[in-house]
């Protein structure tokens, strides 16, 4: 028979070499996991710069981009000009809005064509122009009277160069209407 001392012994050497292995794993371990996670970790700051550099990079790339959509937008506001200046330049166009829409776009448009451009009020008479009415639909004041062919529903701002190469087209046969009638009468 194994006598008491002898297990006693046996369960210690076991106990030690356990704890032995612990520590030599543990410090022997340590440096290995500790360069993995760095590994890891510069790995993902090199990702983090790569990406910090493409996002620079785009937005300079729009910042660019930006700038020549708006050196070709004054450059069909010059083609307009050309095209309908001296047959829209010094005419008088009078611009009623509903209270939602916003009509600065066509003013600005308008000026840059040479057109005088008056805030109208309802009420008023816009006989020596053109009535611009920006609005989802002509409000019931204007449809009542002899006004026919006198004003141009807007019913979008133009927000594209076509959109505003088409309202000047219809501002301009408006107007040629109105000089048309004019003559005959």
């Amino acid at each position: 028979m194994i006598s008491f001392r002898h297990h006693l012994i046996t369960l210690a050497a076991v106990f030690i070499a356990l704890g032995v292995g612990i520590l030599l794993g543990g410090t022997a371990g340590h440096p290995w996991f500790s360069q993995g996670a760095q590994e890891i970790l510069l790995k993902m700051e090199a990702k983090y710069d790569r990406a910090l550099k493409s996002n620079q990079d785009l937005k300079q790339q729009i910042n660019r981009l930006l700038q020549e959509v708006e050196q070709r937008n004054e450059e069909a506001v010059h083609m307009m000009a050309m095209r309908y200046g001296n047959e829209l330049g010094g005419k008088k166009v009078y611009v009623w809005q509903e209270g939602d829409k916003e009509a600065r776009p066509i003013t600005r448009l308008m000026r840059a064509m040479g057109v005088e451009v008056v805030p109208y009020e309802q009420g008023k008479s816009w006989e020596d122009g053109l009535l611009l009415v920006v609005a989802k639909q002509p409000p019931p004041w204007l449809q009542q009277g002899a006004t026919a062919g006198k004003w141009l529903l807007v019913e979008q701002v133009p927000d594209s160069v076509g959109k505003q190469w088409a309202l000047l087209e219809k501002m301009q046969q408006r107007l040629t209407e109105m000089r048309v009638a004019r003559e005959k009468s």
